[in-house]
């Protein structure tokens, strides 16, 4: 048992090993471009960990029920995918850079507004421009990624992205844990009052701020010539793929599973187990410490076994803690299905983003990312309203049950549509 697992430990000490090196190589063939992308990315997580932890409870907390919170975040992902296909056509013309600078000025803006008023028509006003600007950054982050790297560098670009996100996510989630009792503690503020929360919330805009810097020296490549976009274009014939048409019903599903549950993470804590921000906010930032070690693994997993392989296998492994996180009423059994399902879950993220663009020829790209989101946060929108709706009327598990079956169909589904493709596509490239 003892050399077990010694060979156990040595195994995952050379594998770590190995990967980092992998990373430090590939890193040095990053562009200046993707690096300050990177540096974007990591300044507005910090301020996106912040949001996730403190935000619905803010808004329960102003009185407001589950589902007019579940209205509030449908609304910002129907807008998400609703603008997608308008967003890439935006961005092709006025190039990634100006892009991404709209996007994080009308989030400064819309997340400026939501965290000072209280009424419900400037909360759902807002909560579409906070979808308007999420749109712009996703559809144009896959597209700049790609241009912006080669194919021996790509796999590691994708997961540096989402390495970055998961650890600025983890350092906002842990402020925005503590930030609420540090403000109510010296401020003498009723810890009931939601203007902790608000405060805290305030607090994260300054990393939205200062990500502006990183963007400002990024060098814009020449937008399309005025005229007929190619996006628009291209539409119709993309839509007739077969392939992008598997895309995006995946994707659709996996958006609906989506949208059901991971919204209320921090609602079910609070209200089903009884949890503190602070203790959801070092939940949280813990789920994004192991994340971000599984995320280490991904681009030598995808050469081991493929990229859709890899998709199937993290997705159902991380059912049985989604399942785990509903059946007890224990916090730390709970904390720890959602701690190792995030991770993961969380694995499949760089893997389908790099697929869904290697899949398509280049002229399609920005239409099928369009697409892909606009499928997947529409959904994501709808659910997201109908789980609020669930959670209104007492039904606390049932939207993580369903989420649980979307995405075992999802993930059958992917396997079966693109594990043939990808062999052919490999024997292609080999020859």
């Amino acid at each position: 048992m003892k050399k077990y697992s010694s060979f156990n430990s040595k195994f995952i000490l050379n594998a770590t090993i190995s990967v980092v090196a992998g990373y430090r190589e590939k890193l040095n063939c990053f562009s200046r471009n993707a690096c300050l992308f990177l540096g974007y990315i990591f300044l507005i997580s910090l301020s996106l960990g912040i949001y996730e932890v403190l935000f619905n409870l803010y808004i329960l907390r102003l009185g407001f029920r589950e589902d007019f919170l579940g209205l509030m975040l449908s609304l910002v992902s129907i807008s998400t995918g609703l603008f997608a296909i308008p967003a890439a056509m935006f961005c092709d013309r006025a190039g990634r850079r100006n892009t991404l600078l709209l996007s994080c000025l009308l989030l400064l803006f819309s997340f400026a507004v939501l965290y000072t008023t209280t009424s419900t028509l400037l909360l759902v006003l807002f909560s579409i421009l906070y979808g308007v600007s999420s749109s712009l950054k996703i559809v144009t982050a896959s597209t700049f990624m790609v241009e912006n790297s080669t194919s021996h560098e790509r796999m590691h670009l994708f997961s540096m992205y989402y390495l970055l996100y998961t650890i600025g996510v983890m350092i906002g989630n842990f402020a925005g844990g503590i930030l609420p009792q540090t403000f109510t503690s010296s401020l003498k503020i009723d810890p009931a009052d939601p203007t902790g929360y608000q405060l805290s919330l305030y607090a994260s805009l300054t990393a939205v701020l200062i990500s502006l810097l990183p963007l400002i020296f990024i060098k814009n490549k020449k937008p399309a010539l005025p005229g007929k976009p190619a996006l628009f274009s291209t539409l119709s014939s993309t839509l007739r793929s077969k392939t992008i048409q598997k895309l995006v019903l995946v994707n659709g599903l996996i958006g609906m599973g989506w949208g059901l549950a991971l919204p209320y993470f921090n609602v079910y804590f609070d209200i089903v187990l009884g949890a503190s921000s602070r203790q959801i906010g070092f939940i949280f930032s813990l789920s994004q410490v192991v994340m971000m070690f599984t995320l280490l693994f991904v681009p030598i997993l995808t050469e081991w076994l493929g990229k859709v392989k890899v998709v199937a296998l993290v997705q159902l492994s991380s059912i049985p803690f989604l399942l785990l996180f509903t059946s007890t009423s224990l916090l730390t059994i709970a904390a720890f299905g959602y701690i190792m399902r995030s991770a993961i879950m969380n694995m499949s993220n760089p893997i389908l983003s790099s697929f869904n663009m290697e899949v398509v020829s280049e002229d399609q790209r920005a239409t099928v990312n369009s697409l892909i989101w606009m499928s997947c946060y529409t959904c994501v929108g709808l659910s997201t309203y109908a789980g609020g709706l669930m959670m209104a009327h007492n039904y606390y598990s049932l939207p993580f049950l369903l989420t649980c079956v979307l995405y075992v169909v999802a993930t059958v589904l992917y396997y079966l549509f693109f594990e043939k493709m990808e062999k052919e596509q490999k024997n292609l490239e080999a020859v």
